[in-house]
Protein backbone atom coordinates (compact mmCIF):
# COMPACT_ATOMS: atom_id res chain seq x y z
CA UNK A 1 0.00 0.00 0.00
CA UNK A 2 1.12 3.47 -0.98
CA UNK A 3 -0.67 5.30 2.22
CA UNK A 4 -1.10 4.39 5.54
CA UNK A 5 -4.85 3.11 6.12
CA UNK A 6 -7.73 4.85 7.16
CA UNK A 7 -10.29 3.24 9.19
CA UNK A 8 -13.24 5.03 10.37
CA UNK A 9 -14.49 4.29 13.37
CA UNK A 10 -18.25 4.98 14.87
CA UNK A 11 -19.34 4.16 18.92
CA UNK A 12 -22.61 6.48 19.92
CA UNK A 13 -22.80 5.20 23.52
CA UNK A 14 -20.18 5.08 26.55
CA UNK A 15 -20.09 1.11 26.39
CA UNK A 16 -19.68 1.23 22.65
CA UNK A 17 -16.81 3.79 23.07
CA UNK A 18 -15.12 1.47 25.69
CA UNK A 19 -15.03 -1.32 23.31
CA UNK A 20 -14.16 0.75 20.04
CA UNK A 21 -11.15 1.78 22.48
CA UNK A 22 -10.09 -1.56 22.73
CA UNK A 23 -9.88 -2.28 19.35
CA UNK A 24 -8.30 0.78 18.69
CA UNK A 25 -5.36 -0.83 20.99
CA UNK A 26 -5.66 -3.93 19.03
CA UNK A 27 -5.74 -2.38 15.55
CA UNK A 28 -2.49 0.32 16.68
CA UNK A 29 -0.63 -2.88 17.11
CA UNK A 30 -1.43 -4.40 14.01
CA UNK A 31 -1.23 -1.26 11.55
CA UNK A 32 1.06 1.41 13.34
CA UNK A 33 1.14 3.48 10.49
CA UNK A 34 -3.05 3.70 10.11
CA UNK A 35 -4.76 6.76 10.59
CA UNK A 36 -8.26 6.64 13.17
CA UNK A 37 -11.15 9.28 12.72
CA UNK A 38 -15.10 8.99 13.21
CA UNK A 39 -17.91 9.10 16.13
CA UNK A 40 -15.74 9.16 19.01
CA UNK A 41 -15.85 9.41 22.73
CA UNK A 42 -13.03 10.27 24.88
CA UNK A 43 -12.37 6.72 25.58
CA UNK A 44 -11.44 6.28 21.89
CA UNK A 45 -9.79 9.70 21.32
CA UNK A 46 -7.21 8.17 24.24
CA UNK A 47 -6.48 5.89 21.70
CA UNK A 48 -5.26 8.29 18.82
CA UNK A 49 -8.88 8.74 16.83
CA UNK A 50 -9.70 12.10 15.24
CA UNK A 51 -12.91 12.81 16.53
CA UNK A 52 -15.33 14.51 13.71
CA UNK A 53 -18.18 14.52 16.71
CA UNK A 54 -18.76 13.00 20.03
CA UNK A 55 -22.00 11.18 20.76
CA UNK A 56 -21.55 9.92 23.92
CA UNK A 57 -22.04 13.00 25.95
CA UNK A 58 -25.18 13.54 24.21
CA UNK A 59 -26.47 9.40 24.70
CA UNK A 60 -29.58 9.00 26.32
CA UNK A 61 -32.01 6.67 28.07
CA UNK A 62 -34.19 5.71 24.84
CA UNK A 63 -35.17 7.17 21.86
CA UNK A 64 -32.54 10.08 21.79
CA UNK A 65 -32.61 10.39 17.79
CA UNK A 66 -36.65 10.66 18.21
CA UNK A 67 -36.48 13.38 21.17
CA UNK A 68 -33.21 15.36 19.67
CA UNK A 69 -33.72 15.25 16.39
CA UNK A 70 -32.18 17.79 14.34
CA UNK A 71 -28.78 16.99 16.56
CA UNK A 72 -29.05 13.51 15.44
CA UNK A 73 -29.69 14.70 12.01
CA UNK A 74 -26.83 17.05 11.62
CA UNK A 75 -24.63 14.19 13.24
CA UNK A 76 -25.64 11.88 10.52
CA UNK A 77 -24.95 14.24 7.46
CA UNK A 78 -21.68 15.21 9.27
CA UNK A 79 -20.71 11.55 8.97
CA UNK A 80 -21.87 10.81 5.86
CA UNK A 81 -19.92 13.87 4.35
CA UNK A 82 -16.51 12.42 6.02
CA UNK A 83 -17.15 9.17 5.23
CA UNK A 84 -17.82 10.59 0.81
CA UNK A 85 -14.42 12.57 1.61
CA UNK A 86 -12.24 10.80 3.29
CA UNK A 87 -13.16 7.20 1.32
CA UNK A 88 -11.52 5.43 4.28
CA UNK A 89 -10.09 1.64 3.64
CA UNK A 90 -13.06 0.35 6.19
CA UNK A 91 -15.68 1.55 8.54
CA UNK A 92 -16.17 0.08 11.90
CA UNK A 93 -19.55 0.74 13.35
CA UNK A 94 -19.84 -0.23 16.89
CA UNK A 95 -22.78 -1.53 18.68
CA UNK A 96 -25.66 1.23 18.94
CA UNK A 97 -27.65 0.22 15.29
CA UNK A 98 -30.17 3.39 15.78
CA UNK A 99 -26.68 5.38 14.55
CA UNK A 100 -24.72 3.39 13.08
CA UNK A 101 -27.04 1.73 10.61
CA UNK A 102 -27.00 5.23 8.49
CA UNK A 103 -23.03 5.16 8.95
CA UNK A 104 -22.66 1.71 7.65
CA UNK A 105 -25.05 2.52 4.67
CA UNK A 106 -23.55 5.85 4.03
CA UNK A 107 -20.40 3.18 3.72
CA UNK A 108 -21.98 1.06 1.11
CA UNK A 109 -22.72 3.46 -0.82
CA UNK A 110 -19.69 5.43 -0.78
CA UNK A 111 -18.10 1.57 -2.05
CA UNK A 112 -16.39 1.55 1.20
CA UNK A 113 -16.42 -1.98 3.11
CA UNK A 114 -17.51 -2.39 6.13
CA UNK A 115 -16.80 -4.71 9.51
CA UNK A 116 -19.76 -4.37 12.62
CA UNK A 117 -18.17 -5.05 15.67
CA UNK A 118 -20.99 -6.33 18.48
CA UNK A 119 -23.99 -7.46 16.48
CA UNK A 120 -26.60 -5.78 16.67
CA UNK A 121 -29.38 -8.18 18.24
CA UNK A 122 -31.54 -9.25 15.32
CA UNK A 123 -32.44 -12.41 17.09
CA UNK A 124 -33.72 -11.19 20.39
CA UNK A 125 -36.64 -8.22 18.58
CA UNK A 126 -37.24 -7.83 14.54
CA UNK A 127 -35.59 -10.62 13.45
CA UNK A 128 -35.85 -9.18 9.40
CA UNK A 129 -33.43 -6.75 10.40
CA UNK A 130 -30.99 -9.84 9.73
CA UNK A 131 -31.32 -9.37 6.00
CA UNK A 132 -30.34 -5.22 6.43
CA UNK A 133 -26.80 -6.48 8.38
CA UNK A 134 -26.82 -8.73 5.38
CA UNK A 135 -26.76 -6.07 2.88
CA UNK A 136 -25.15 -3.20 4.86
CA UNK A 137 -22.19 -5.19 6.15
CA UNK A 138 -19.31 -7.16 4.38
CA UNK A 139 -18.15 -8.83 8.01
CA UNK A 140 -19.60 -9.08 11.30
CA UNK A 141 -17.66 -9.28 14.36
CA UNK A 142 -20.26 -11.53 17.36
CA UNK A 143 -19.13 -11.34 20.88
CA UNK A 144 -22.08 -14.34 22.18
CA UNK A 145 -21.45 -17.49 21.18
CA UNK A 146 -24.80 -18.87 19.58
CA UNK A 147 -24.66 -15.32 17.20
CA UNK A 148 -22.30 -16.86 14.55
CA UNK A 149 -24.13 -19.98 13.37
CA UNK A 150 -28.03 -17.77 13.63
CA UNK A 151 -26.40 -15.02 11.47
CA UNK A 152 -24.28 -17.38 9.17
CA UNK A 153 -27.16 -19.46 8.24
CA UNK A 154 -28.76 -15.85 7.34
CA UNK A 155 -26.36 -14.94 5.13
CA UNK A 156 -24.35 -12.91 7.12
CA UNK A 157 -20.50 -13.26 7.16
CA UNK A 158 -20.31 -13.62 10.40
CA UNK A 159 -17.58 -14.39 13.08
CA UNK A 160 -17.51 -15.09 16.75
CA UNK A 161 -14.74 -13.45 18.50
CA UNK A 162 -15.71 -13.47 21.80
CA UNK A 163 -16.33 -11.11 24.42
CA UNK A 164 -14.41 -7.96 25.47
CA UNK A 165 -15.45 -7.80 28.83
CA UNK A 166 -13.52 -10.51 29.50
CA UNK A 167 -10.11 -9.18 28.43
CA UNK A 168 -9.28 -7.34 30.78
CA UNK A 169 -11.31 -8.25 34.19
CA UNK A 170 -9.50 -9.19 37.58
CA UNK A 171 -9.71 -12.83 38.59
CA UNK A 172 -12.79 -13.93 41.33
CA UNK A 173 -11.94 -13.01 45.11
CA UNK A 174 -10.79 -16.35 46.50
CA UNK A 175 -13.23 -17.28 48.76
CA UNK A 176 -16.43 -15.55 47.25
CA UNK A 177 -18.58 -13.22 50.13
CA UNK A 178 -19.87 -15.53 52.05
CA UNK A 179 -24.19 -15.68 51.27
CA UNK A 180 -24.62 -17.93 54.31
CA UNK A 181 -22.81 -15.39 56.61
CA UNK A 182 -24.80 -12.00 55.33
CA UNK A 183 -27.78 -13.88 55.46
CA UNK A 184 -27.81 -15.11 59.12
CA UNK A 185 -26.54 -11.73 60.37
CA UNK A 186 -28.16 -9.59 58.03
CA UNK A 187 -24.71 -8.05 57.34
CA UNK A 188 -25.63 -7.99 53.71
CA UNK A 189 -23.17 -6.00 50.81
CA UNK A 190 -25.13 -4.91 48.18
CA UNK A 191 -24.23 -3.45 44.68
CA UNK A 192 -26.90 -0.40 43.71
CA UNK A 193 -26.05 -0.38 39.94
CA UNK A 194 -28.07 2.56 38.03
CA UNK A 195 -26.46 2.94 34.93
CA UNK A 196 -23.92 5.81 33.70
CA UNK A 197 -26.38 7.98 31.70
CA UNK A 198 -27.63 11.40 33.10
CA UNK A 199 -30.78 10.27 31.97
CA UNK A 200 -30.47 7.00 33.72
CA UNK A 201 -29.84 8.40 36.89
CA UNK A 202 -32.17 10.73 37.08
CA UNK A 203 -35.10 7.58 36.33
CA UNK A 204 -33.17 5.02 38.70
CA UNK A 205 -31.77 6.20 41.94
CA UNK A 206 -34.79 7.63 43.14
CA UNK A 207 -36.05 3.87 43.43
CA UNK A 208 -32.73 2.60 44.43
CA UNK A 209 -32.86 4.97 47.26
CA UNK A 210 -35.97 3.65 48.74
CA UNK A 211 -34.70 0.28 48.02
CA UNK A 212 -31.71 0.60 49.87
CA UNK A 213 -33.81 2.18 52.63
CA UNK A 214 -36.01 -0.60 53.29
CA UNK A 215 -32.74 -2.92 53.01
CA UNK A 216 -30.95 -1.12 55.97
CA UNK A 217 -34.14 -0.82 57.64
CA UNK A 218 -34.51 -4.76 57.60
CA UNK A 219 -30.77 -5.55 58.12
CA UNK A 220 -29.49 -3.23 60.46
CA UNK A 221 -25.58 -4.60 59.19
CA UNK A 222 -26.24 -4.14 55.49
CA UNK A 223 -24.27 -1.92 53.35
CA UNK A 224 -25.45 -0.20 49.83
CA UNK A 225 -23.00 1.14 47.90
CA UNK A 226 -24.08 2.96 44.23
CA UNK A 227 -21.96 2.79 41.51
CA UNK A 228 -20.84 6.13 39.57
CA UNK A 229 -19.34 5.74 36.50
CA UNK A 230 -17.36 9.50 37.25
CA UNK A 231 -17.26 12.21 39.97
CA UNK A 232 -19.96 14.38 38.03
CA UNK A 233 -22.25 11.15 38.06
CA UNK A 234 -21.18 10.50 41.91
CA UNK A 235 -22.45 13.94 42.72
CA UNK A 236 -26.11 13.65 40.67
CA UNK A 237 -26.44 10.49 42.80
CA UNK A 238 -25.77 11.88 46.30
CA UNK A 239 -28.28 15.00 45.63
CA UNK A 240 -31.09 12.70 44.44
CA UNK A 241 -30.40 10.72 47.64
CA UNK A 242 -33.21 11.09 50.36
CA UNK A 243 -33.71 8.15 52.10
CA UNK A 244 -31.24 5.73 52.90
CA UNK A 245 -27.38 5.82 54.18
CA UNK A 246 -26.23 4.02 50.76
CA UNK A 247 -22.41 5.04 49.84
CA UNK A 248 -21.13 6.18 45.95
CA UNK A 249 -18.54 4.84 44.72
CA UNK A 250 -16.58 6.10 42.01
CA UNK A 251 -15.20 4.08 38.79
CA UNK A 252 -14.71 0.86 41.20
CA UNK A 253 -17.78 -1.11 39.49
CA UNK A 254 -15.62 -4.37 39.44
CA UNK A 255 -14.37 -3.98 42.62
CA UNK A 256 -17.69 -3.11 44.62
CA UNK A 257 -19.55 -6.30 42.48
CA UNK A 258 -15.84 -8.69 43.95
CA UNK A 259 -17.20 -7.82 47.36
CA UNK A 260 -21.23 -7.55 46.78
CA UNK A 261 -23.53 -10.61 47.96
CA UNK A 262 -26.85 -9.03 45.76
CA UNK A 263 -27.27 -6.84 43.00
CA UNK A 264 -29.56 -4.53 41.51
CA UNK A 265 -28.87 -3.60 38.26
CA UNK A 266 -30.65 -1.68 35.20
CA UNK A 267 -30.14 -3.80 32.63
CA UNK A 268 -27.13 -4.50 30.39
CA UNK A 269 -23.34 -5.47 30.41
CA UNK A 270 -22.42 -4.64 33.54
CA UNK A 271 -25.28 -7.65 34.82
CA UNK A 272 -22.46 -9.77 33.15
CA UNK A 273 -20.00 -8.34 35.46
CA UNK A 274 -21.92 -9.13 37.93
CA UNK A 275 -23.02 -12.48 36.90
CA UNK A 276 -19.07 -13.07 36.23
CA UNK A 277 -18.57 -12.10 39.88
CA UNK A 278 -21.27 -14.75 40.85
CA UNK A 279 -23.60 -12.07 42.39
CA UNK A 280 -27.24 -12.92 42.78
CA UNK A 281 -29.22 -10.00 41.31
CA UNK A 282 -32.61 -8.21 40.32
CA UNK A 283 -32.15 -6.49 36.87
CA UNK A 284 -34.37 -3.72 35.65
CA UNK A 285 -34.67 -1.78 33.15
CA UNK A 286 -37.36 1.84 32.92
CA UNK A 287 -39.85 2.60 30.46
CA UNK A 288 -42.86 4.18 30.02
CA UNK A 289 -46.23 2.03 30.40
CA UNK A 290 -46.57 2.04 26.54
CA UNK A 291 -43.69 0.12 26.04
CA UNK A 292 -45.43 -2.53 28.15
CA UNK A 293 -48.65 -2.96 25.50
CA UNK A 294 -45.92 -2.44 22.72
CA UNK A 295 -44.14 -5.47 23.73
CA UNK A 296 -47.40 -7.31 24.14
CA UNK A 297 -48.47 -6.54 20.18
CA UNK A 298 -44.97 -7.13 19.14
CA UNK A 299 -44.12 -10.58 20.69
CA UNK A 300 -46.13 -12.55 18.00
CA UNK A 301 -44.16 -11.43 14.93
CA UNK A 302 -41.44 -9.12 16.58
CA UNK A 303 -39.78 -10.34 19.48
CA UNK A 304 -37.85 -13.88 19.29
CA UNK A 305 -37.38 -14.20 22.68
CA UNK A 306 -38.92 -14.87 26.22
CA UNK A 307 -36.83 -13.07 28.06
CA UNK A 308 -34.96 -9.62 27.59
CA UNK A 309 -32.05 -9.45 30.11
CA UNK A 310 -28.82 -10.71 28.58
CA UNK A 311 -27.97 -12.85 31.88
CA UNK A 312 -31.27 -15.19 30.98
CA UNK A 313 -31.15 -14.52 27.25
CA UNK A 314 -27.45 -16.47 27.90
CA UNK A 315 -28.72 -19.00 29.83
CA UNK A 316 -31.96 -20.26 28.44
CA UNK A 317 -34.27 -19.49 31.57
CA UNK A 318 -35.10 -17.42 34.09
CA UNK A 319 -31.86 -17.72 36.22
CA UNK A 320 -32.19 -14.17 37.67
CA UNK A 321 -36.22 -12.12 37.78
CA UNK A 322 -36.12 -9.37 35.71
CA UNK A 323 -38.57 -6.10 35.47
CA UNK A 324 -38.14 -5.61 32.29
CA UNK A 325 -40.38 -3.00 31.37
CA UNK A 326 -40.10 -1.55 34.61
CA UNK A 327 -42.31 1.65 35.64
CA UNK A 328 -40.25 3.13 38.20
CA UNK A 329 -42.32 1.39 40.81
CA UNK A 330 -39.72 1.16 44.51
CA UNK A 331 -42.75 -1.16 45.76
CA UNK A 332 -42.31 -3.72 42.99
CA UNK A 333 -38.26 -3.71 42.99
CA UNK A 334 -38.47 -4.17 46.50
CA UNK A 335 -40.20 -7.38 46.33
CA UNK A 336 -38.71 -8.34 43.96
CA UNK A 337 -35.17 -7.75 46.08
CA UNK A 338 -36.89 -9.37 49.38
CA UNK A 339 -37.65 -12.29 48.13
CA UNK A 340 -34.61 -12.91 46.43
CA UNK A 341 -32.73 -11.89 49.40
CA UNK A 342 -34.70 -14.31 52.03
CA UNK A 343 -34.04 -17.53 50.02
CA UNK A 344 -30.67 -18.68 51.02
CA UNK A 345 -31.17 -22.07 48.71
CA UNK A 346 -31.50 -19.90 46.01
CA UNK A 347 -29.13 -17.87 46.18
CA UNK A 348 -26.43 -20.67 46.34
CA UNK A 349 -28.03 -21.73 43.06
CA UNK A 350 -28.29 -18.86 40.89
CA UNK A 351 -24.45 -17.70 42.21
CA UNK A 352 -23.39 -21.13 40.49
CA UNK A 353 -25.15 -20.99 37.78
CA UNK A 354 -23.85 -17.11 37.38
CA UNK A 355 -20.48 -18.66 37.36
CA UNK A 356 -21.45 -21.60 35.07
CA UNK A 357 -22.55 -19.23 32.71
CA UNK A 358 -19.64 -16.82 32.71
CA UNK A 359 -16.97 -19.68 32.64
CA UNK A 360 -18.43 -20.70 29.68
CA UNK A 361 -18.24 -17.09 27.89
CA UNK A 362 -14.91 -16.59 29.41
CA UNK A 363 -13.46 -19.92 27.40
CA UNK A 364 -13.65 -17.51 23.79
CA UNK A 365 -13.14 -14.06 25.02
CA UNK A 366 -9.52 -13.69 26.21
CA UNK A 367 -8.54 -12.07 23.09
CA UNK A 368 -11.96 -10.23 21.41
CA UNK A 369 -10.73 -6.98 20.39
CA UNK A 370 -7.43 -8.66 19.03
CA UNK A 371 -9.70 -10.84 16.95
CA UNK A 372 -11.61 -8.61 15.58
CA UNK A 373 -8.83 -6.21 15.01
CA UNK A 374 -7.86 -9.29 12.84
CA UNK A 375 -10.60 -9.00 10.96
CA UNK A 376 -9.98 -5.57 10.31
CA UNK A 377 -6.45 -5.30 8.98
CA UNK A 378 -7.70 -8.27 6.68
CA UNK A 379 -10.18 -6.15 4.68
CA UNK A 380 -7.38 -3.51 4.02
CA UNK A 381 -4.89 -3.93 1.17
CA UNK A 382 -4.44 -6.30 -1.36
CA UNK A 383 -5.31 -9.72 0.10
CA UNK A 384 -8.08 -12.21 -0.97
CA UNK A 385 -9.88 -11.06 1.60
CA UNK A 386 -10.16 -7.07 0.83
CA UNK A 387 -10.65 -7.75 -2.65
CA UNK A 388 -13.38 -10.09 -1.61
CA UNK A 389 -15.07 -7.18 0.39
CA UNK A 390 -15.01 -4.74 -2.43
CA UNK A 391 -17.00 -7.00 -4.67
Amino acid sequence: MGQPPTIFLSAAEASGDLHAAKLLAALRRRLPEARFVGAAGPKMQQQGCQPLIDLTSRASMMLGPVLRPLYYLRALRRLRKAIRELRPDVVVPVDSPALNWHVAAAARQAGVPVMYYIAPQVWCWAPWRVRKLARLSNRVACILPFEQRYLRDRGVKATYVGHPLFEDIAPRPEPLPDLAGAWLEGAWRVALLPGSRRAELAAHVPALDEVAARIQRRWRGATCTFTAATVADAQVIRDLLRHSRAEVAIDQTRQVLARSHFAVAKSGTVTLEAAYFGVPMVIFYRAPRVFSLLRKLARPWALRTTHLSLVNILAGRTLVPELMPWHGSARKLWDAVLEQMEDLGSLFETRQALLELTDSLRQGGNHASDRAAELVAGMIGDGPEAKDCRL
